[in-house]
């Protein structure tokens, strides 16, 4: 190969346009080489196209319209090239394309495809038929003014270049060929191309990223041991106790991995029973099994357990690997308010930097949300899909899975089994409350003897209160309640803004000792945070009403909780804040009540007939539920579930897969389901002013990327001074997704004790 220093044509500033294309293609290839994958394709016939992908990928950049615009960001002056002239996915698809399609027709489409859309999103297949042959005189122009040194390039990387009537020809050679394809995938009834397709584009964007921000690979070094749970155990709780158990519960799921067969597994175990620290102990056994570099990915829905499990796991690298800071190729936190600065030994990575590392999940142990799971799951979007392929290899934890929409179970469950096959992914299930996501035929339990440890806690016993109360019966029960139980730490837990604020109004005129605490998403992050840690901490009996964001992961302890109906998941929930610490058997008392308006249950206005009918079914003519069976009646109410689901939503994903239709994919899947809510920053202190001040003052730089980054460093504490609101609900005439409530503002539109004050009082809101 010729001296670098030879060649004239760039890819970025600074870097060489054939140095890009080899660091690629070879980082693409190798990306794929060191994967226990699984395709129909070898993994030779993979790599080779692998590498011809990166190699091909920015040839077009070789035009005299991109050289030019370069060379107008060096003299830093605004670039008059034209947009599409200087484009260059297409053109490089194409050439692609006339490279592979005598090796294979299948994978040179797969590799057409990536190309043209690596600087974007992928689009349904069938929007990809006849927009190629709108390109001619385009493609034509740029052709023209490829620079001679292209010929070098190629010949360098072993490839071969069209003539200009061989190109013009391959348009609608490309236009028939996928026009065929897409007739065939009528008939496809499988997940692998749409596995595939995500896997080689991602190992293209995430090497074609990697190079233009580093120049060079970032490997992980896999040091974390086997045992580090069992060290880390010892070392704060000192020998343990067989007979404790927790203990027997940790030694039987580590046991049963010795006859895992399986890729899907699942961990299900009582509340408090110590699932945190078992389910990590398990991945780790088990990628010592494997005998294979295994990323751990844990996930869960929330964000504030995340930030609590993250810091267990990180306090056991310190520990047991007598670390004086843990860094982040170890284990790293992601999610969308969490720092995207990067740290290993010696080295300090923020920006572009940062952010690559971070949101590719360059770590040992990834500790991270359902929703940025999912997302690269069933998104077409190139900031998803970058991170497809770190899930290859790897063990994935799912925490709290009940909490998956049951529409999607279907769905989820054939695309989790093809990919845990195709892409070497071993799936752990991780809950109190198991729903039927897959059969008991296609999952392993881990906890053997899940039944029996169940039936050891005794900690809480549900009372069902059959007969529905308007509100003020409610209030009028909540008043005996209290002043029944004078020194007993009591939760409220109600499905609405409204009745919550109402509860707590009525209480506060009641003559009682007890501190009282108000918990709702209307009060800003920031003041939650601190009011949750009083109610931890304090010294004082309590009594707490709250909405249901109290259910989130909120690690408190009652001894009464007061829950409006809710499906059964939920109330398990809300079971686990009462007797937590478990002070002797069945001191928790948990009362289900059902409120209603006019003859209809405000829980209505929250949650699927679906959910609730299965929970009045499974509770029907029960007043007395103990927790030993509080198992029986979740697989009862599991089985309701399942067997009046609608599979629908579940049946047009499938469909919509089999199909290639990325983007309905997309737009389809919804964790969380799309509302008509705008944020709202409260400028509640001194600290919110400067932040707001910061924001207006970021928002207006220029440079995309200074602009971003420094956006990026205050995002976590600007978010916790921001509420959602149903716009309906909203005082303020909000046209976009974020409004401003100044410190003015603040006697009209905030209060202290219940948080942001909707413009119609009296409506019942979330």
């Amino acid at each position: 190969m010729k001296r670098l220093s030879s060649y004239k044509v760039l890819s970025h500033l600074g870097i060489n346009l054939i140095e890009h294309l080899k660091f690629v293609g070879d980082r693409a290839a190798n990306l794929i080489e060191t994967k226990d994958i699984n395709f129909k394709y070898s993994k030779e016939e993979l790599s080779a196209v692998a590498k011809v992908m990166g190699y091909c990928h920015d040839l077009g950049k070789a035009t005299s319209f991109f050289q030019k615009y370069l060379n107008d960001k060096i003299e830093e002056k605004d670039s008059k090239i034209d947009e599409k002239k200087k484009s260059h996915a297409l053109i490089s698809a194409i050439i692609c394309y006339f490279n592979l399609k005598n090796k294979n027709k299948e994978l040179a489409i797969m590799a057409y495809i990536s190309i043209k859309h690596h600087h974007g999103n992928f689009k349904d297949f069938v929007e990809e038929i006849d927009d190629i042959l709108e390109k001619e005189n385009l493609i034509k122009v740029q052709f023209n003014a490829l620079n001679e040194e292209i010929k070098v390039i190629a010949k360098e990387l072993n490839l071969e270049l069209p003539s200009e009537e061989e190109i013009i020809d391959l348009l609608k050679i490309i236009d028939d060929e996928l026009e065929d394809y897409n007739d065939e995938l009528e008939d496809n009834k499988n997940f692998e191309k749409y596995i595939l397709f995500k896997f080689l584009f991602s190992v293209l964007i995430y090497a074609d990223k990697e190079h233009a921000i580093f120049r060079k690979e970032n490997n992980i070094n896999y040091d974390i041991p086997e045992n580090l749970i069992d060290e880390y155990k010892l070392k704060k709780f000192g020998i343990p106790d067989k007979a404790n158990l927790r203990n027997i519960v940790y030694e039987d799921v580590l046991a049963s991995l010795n006859n895992v067969n399986k890729r899907i597994m699942s961990i299900t175990l009582p509340t408090g029973s110590g699932k945190t620290y078992t389910c990590m102990a398990a991945a780790l056994k088990l990628k010592k099994m494997l005998e294979k570099d295994m990323k751990i990915i844990y996930c869960l829905p929330f964000t504030s357990v995340i930030d609590q499990n993250y810091e267990d796991y990180k306090k056991a690298l310190e520990e047991v690997m007598n670390l004086d800071k843990v860094t982040s190729d170890k284990i790293l936190k992601h999610h969308y308010l969490s720092p995207k600065n990067y740290e290993k030994t010696e080295l300090y990575y923020e920006g572009d930097e940062g952010r690559f590392l971070t949101q590719n999940w360059n770590s040992q142990i990834v500790v991270t949300t359902f929703i940025q799971l999912f997302n690269i799951l069933f998104s077409n979007e190139n900031s998803s899909l970058i991170k497809y392929n770190a899930l290859s290899d790897s063990i994935v934890l799912l925490d709290e899975v009940q909490s998956i929409p049951y529409k999607y179970w279907k769905i989820i469950n054939k695309l989790l089994t093809e990919m845990s096959e195709r892409l070497n992914i071993y799936f752990i299930f991780i809950t109190a409350t198991q729903p039927l996501i897959f059969q008991k035929n296609e999952i392993i339990e881990l906890a053997s003897k899940s039944e029996e440890y169940f039936k050891a806690y005794k900690r809480t016993k549900l009372l069902v209160h059959q007969d529905p109360m308007n509100k003020e019966e409610f209030f009028e029960f909540a008043e005996k309640m209290i002043l029944e139980n004078k020194n007993k730490n009591i939760l409220f837990i109600v499905n609405t803004i409204k009745l919550s604020q109402e509860l707590y109004k009525r209480i506060e005129k009641l003559e009682d000792n007890r501190k009282l605490e108000y918990l709702s998403t209307s009060i800003v992050p920031i003041e939650r945070r601190t009011r949750i840690e009083k109610i931890r901490n304090s010294k004082k009996k309590m009594i707490v009403v709250s909405t249901q964001l109290v259910e989130a992961g909120v690690d408190i302890d009652m001894d009464i909780v007061v829950r409006d109906i809710a499906p059964l998941d939920s109330i398990n929930q809300s079971a686990g804040r009462a007797n937590r610490e478990n002070r002797g058997e069945y001191l928790g008392e948990v009362h289900l009540v059902k409120i209603e308006e006019n003859n209809r249950l405000l829980a209505s206005y929250i949650y699927s007939d679906t959910l609730l009918n299965a929970t009045k079914k499974v509770l029907e003519g029960k007043t007395i539920i103990l927790e030993e069976d509080y198992k029986t009646i979740s697989d009862m109410y599991f089985k309701e579930v399942d067997k009046n689901k609608s599979n629908n939503k579940s049946n047009d994903l499938i469909k919509d897969i089999y199909e290639l239709e990325f983007e309905k994919v997309k737009d389809e899947f919804k964790l969380i389901e799309d509302q008509d809510k705008v944020q709202l920053f409260i400028e509640l202190d001194n600290k919110a002013k400067k932040l707001w001040k910061n924001y207006l003052e970021y928002k207006n730089i220029k440079d995309i990327k200074t602009r971003r980054n420094k956006l990026e460093k205050i995002k976590t504490d600007f978010y916790s001074y921001v509420i959602s609101v149903f716009r309906n609900k909203c005082k303020e005439n909000v046209d976009g997704k974020l409004d401003y409530i100044s410190s003015y503002e603040l006697n009209s539109c905030y209060d202290r004790k219940f948080g942001y004050k909707t413009e119609e009082e009296k409506q019942i809101i979330l």
